[in-house]
C-alpha cells in the first residue's frame, strides 16, 4: 500500500493536536492580577504529579472567581484554565 506525502505530512501535523500534547500553557496575568508566587507552586505540584492538590488549587481558583471579577474586571477563568492545563500535564485524570 502506498501513502501519498500530503496524507504522511497531515498525520504529522495533526498527531499533537489529537494527542493533546500540542496543548498549549494557557497565559495567565502573573504579575498583577494573581501572585508569581501561585505560578511557582502550581508549577511544583504539577512537576510532583500532585494531583489532589492540583486539584484543591482547582477548587479555590473557582471560589475567587466574583472576588477577581469584582477586582480586575474579569474572574478568575484564565487560572482555572492553567491548573486544568496543569492536571493533564501532570496526567491527572
Amino acid at each position: 500500500m502506498r501513502v501519498s506525502s500530503a496524507v504522511v505530512a497531515l498525520a504529522v501535523v495533526l498527531a499533537p493536536v489529537v494527542s493533546g500534547c500540542g496543548q498549549s500553557e494557557p497565559a495567565v496575568d502573573w504579575g498583577d492580577k494573581y501572585s508569581p508566587t501561585v505560578k511557582t507552586r502550581l508549577d511544583r505540584l504539577i512537576k510532583a504529579k500532585d494531583c489532589d492538590s492540583l486539584r484543591a488549587e482547582l477548587a479555590t481558583a473557582r471560589s475567587i472567581d466574583q472576588a477577581k471579577r469584582e477586582q480586575y474586571g474579569s474572574g478568575s477563568a484564565d487560572l482555572v484554565a492553567y491548573i486544568k492545563y496543569g492536571l493533564v500535564k501532570a496526567d491527572c485524570s
